[in-house]
């Protein structure tokens, strides 16, 4: 079999189970398998943590396999593996990014947002406009919930394109894992001070990190992250900031998929999310901005690589097909 397509694959018939009710039992486990999901969160939290997602994601991604040809299972652990890979060795050593004897830069990224903005941060106009220690505001929620979504929105996107196209899957992978990489070997080569940090060593005025406090309302803890993990591994890693990344690059990739009069609702969300980064502390303008770039920047490197590719591929096609 050639075909890359999830959607074809999966309606070929299983050569080892002769059972005409395969779609009925996959239909169920499913539905299982999210109430699952539902009490677990309600017990744990929400997963948030990347590895959490993936895991939860793969699970359902093999219900919906129950019955189909066994490569598909093999597919799943081989097409994820790489990303679960990545992932732990990023968690992993971007909290050990300040002990390779790099100074922690605070200045570059204040500059630059003041030299932007006339005199100010955004961070700082937006929290003297937005921040009550004493209460909990509907943008709090918001801000809690957008922030919340690039553990999730990014991996479940994945699966949903491992189910639809394989192919796109394995396009969209290469553009997650890169992006990635080059934000770890930032993190690495620059360690810099988000704006929570810096308001801590008298460089800004009060800034509080905020991204939890959603959370006071909504009543719904966070599995992964949201405890002793944000304290301890995200203390020099802002530069450039992957959350936008991630969102920007969810909305590049997608966006010829999507129809035209849905694209400018796709722009809000890394725009809500820069907003977002902003007024809860967790990073600069400057910051959102690289990761805007880096997005860009993966999808255009590996897009001209494909291309080449298709060419190449198709030249040597044609050489073999006009060969006597």
């Amino acid at each position: 079999m050639t075909t890359t397509d999830f959607a074809q694959v999966g309606a070929e018939p299983a050569a080892d189970f002769r059972f005409p009710h395969w779609e009925a039992v996959r239909r169920c486990t499913l539905g299982l398998y999210f109430v699952a999901l539902v009490l677990w969160s309600a017990h744990y939290g929400i997963p948030v943590q990347r590895e959490l997602v993936v895991a939860w994601t793969c699970g359902a991604l093999a219900c919906a396999s129950i019955g189909r040809h066994p490569r598909q299972v093999v597919w799943l652990f081989l097409d994820w593996l790489p990303i679960v890979l990545v992932l732990g060795a990023y968690d992993f050593t971007r909290g050990a990014a300040d002990t390779f004897g790099i100074g922690v830069h605070a200045r570059p990224m204040i500059d630059f947002d003041r030299f932007l903005f006339l005199g100010d941060t955004p961070t700082e106009w937006l929290q003297t406009r937005l921040y009550d220690p004493n209460a909990v505001s509907w943008w709090d929620i918001a801000f809690t919930l957008i922030y919340t979504s690039y553990f999730i929105v990014p991996f479940a996107l994945a699966g949903f394109l491992w189910a639809r196209d394989r192919l796109a899957f394995l396009r969209y992978r290469r553009r997650l894992i890169s992006l990635a990489l080059a934000g770890l070997a930032t993190y690495i080569a620059f360690p810099a001070a988000p704006p929570w940090t810096a308001g801590e060593m008298g460089l800004l005025n009060e800034i509080h990190r905020t991204t939890s406090k959603g959370w006071e309302v909504i009543g719904v803890g966070t599995a992964g992250l949201f405890s002793e993990g944000q304290a301890s591994v995200n203390l020099v890693a802002a530069v450039p900031s992957l959350h936008s990344a991630f969102c920007a690059l969810v909305v590049f990739f997608f966006w010829s998929r999507a129809r035209p009069r849905l694209r400018p609702l796709m722009l809000l969300y890394p725009l809500a999310m820069g907003v977002t980064l902003m007024a809860t502390g967790e990073h600069y303008f400057f910051d959102v901005l690289l990761g805007w770039l880096y997005a860009g920047a993966a999808m255009a490197a590996w897009g001209l690589w494909e291309r080449r590719r298709a060419t190449n591929m198709l030249a040597s096609e044609r050489g073999r097909t006009v060969r006597p």
